[in-house]
């Protein structure tokens, strides 16, 4: 293929995954908001059901690896990992009952500093003043962004900050419990291992929360939704997750985030523009900020990522875990932070 075909393909995948992120944001907001379907964790466990059941057929039909995972493993380094993503996913899909799509997005510019914030405490990463200069600024933007919202609803803000929060410690126990320890999985079987996971951890905050009013008068909320509208819901959800694995695989994980900002100003203007949503120039001011920020750290990883670090010595696999084949996917579990989310995300 071409350098100029390579370029296509590749910004072909970009738009790609935008739209589908995009949708699916619009879709579970339209779904919780405008339809009045307001159990978020039912929206959560309905993608994760249907996103394992997709992965395991994919593992049966051979299109993926399936390598043999010990329970130590699925215990120790899985469920916790499934914990924070069903929490994450979760407390996501929650705020948006109460705040905007377009506020959302600017709470979501905080996750940069969450994450640092997370590293620094866990030792993954030394502090610096470089770092602590953008960690500052993007506080400040969100800061200001939240200052500015005419309408402040602290229990939406504290629902997304709780998902940011959530999604952070995930990224970082990924980064404890797999990245470091040499084990990667093929995306796909990552989703049949992580997704039922999840589904089970929110069983218990389901039942308590949502069952009852979920299941009265034979499922009547989610009839009155109808069966083909959730099923194109959640298949938008397995979709975003393909999407995602795609681009990473044929950019990387930092051409992701770049486009992410790109998705967040567009679902911004969209909910002004078509949805309504006010948004005051304060607002703008602070996400503009915020977003200098961000930017200006996606340019410091990518000159870390491209300064030269000495090979680590060869290993053997990790006790646990063995793979049919020897072959290992390009794609490690921490680069699966944005497809996983499908409510938001998933």
């Amino acid at each position: 293929m071409s350098e100029a075909h390579t370029l296509l393909y590749q910004f072909y995948l970009i738009v790609q995954w935008i739209f589908l992120s995009s949708t699916i944001i619009l879709f579970n907001k339209h779904l919780l908001s405008s339809r009045h379907f307001h159990f978020p964790l039912t929206l959560v466990m309905m993608h994760m059901a249907f996103v394992s059941a997709c992965a395991h057929l994919y593992r049966y039909l051979g299109w993926t690896e399936a390598p043999n995972i010990s329970w130590r493993d699925v215990g120790t380094r899985f469920v916790p990992i499934a914990a924070l993503f069903a929490a994450s996913l979760g407390f996501g899909n929650a705020a948006y009952l109460y705040i905007s799509v377009a506020f959302v997005q600017m709470l979501k510019a905080a996750t940069p500093v969450a994450v640092l914030l997370c590293s620094f405490a866990l030792g993954l990463e030394q502090p610096n003043a470089q770092l602590g200069g953008y960690v500052v600024l993007i506080a400040i933007g969100v800061a200001i962004a939240c200052y500015g919202q005419l309408q402040l609803d602290w229990t939406g803000v504290m629902l997304q900050i709780g998902a940011v929060l959530a999604e952070a410690l995930r990224l970082c126990l990924v980064n404890i419990a797999l990245t470091a320890r040499g084990i990667k999985l093929p995306s796909v079987t990552f989703l049949s291992v992580v997704a039922p996971l999840c589904a089970a951890v929110l069983l218990p905050a389901w039942a308590y929360l949502e069952a009852a009013a979920v299941c009265r008068n034979r499922f009547a909320p989610i009839r009155h939704l109808g069966f083909l509208t959730l099923l194109a819901n959640a298949s938008v959800a397995f979709l975003l997750n393909l999407a995602t694995m795609a681009l990473i695989k044929n950019t990387s994980a930092l051409t992701l985030n770049v486009s992410g900002v790109f998705k967040d100003i567009g679902l911004i203007l969209f909910s002004v523009g078509i949805s309504g949503a006010v948004v005051t120039n304060l607002q703008y001011g602070g996400y503009a900020l915020a977003i200098l920020g961000v930017s200006l750290y996606s340019a410091y990883k990518r000159a870390q990522a491209a300064s030269p670090t000495p090979e680590p010595p060869a290993s053997g696999p990790p006790r646990g875990i063995r793979s049919k084949n020897k072959r290992e996917s390009n794609d490690d579990e921490e680069e699966e932070a944005e497809p996983l989310a499908s409510p938001p995300k998933c």
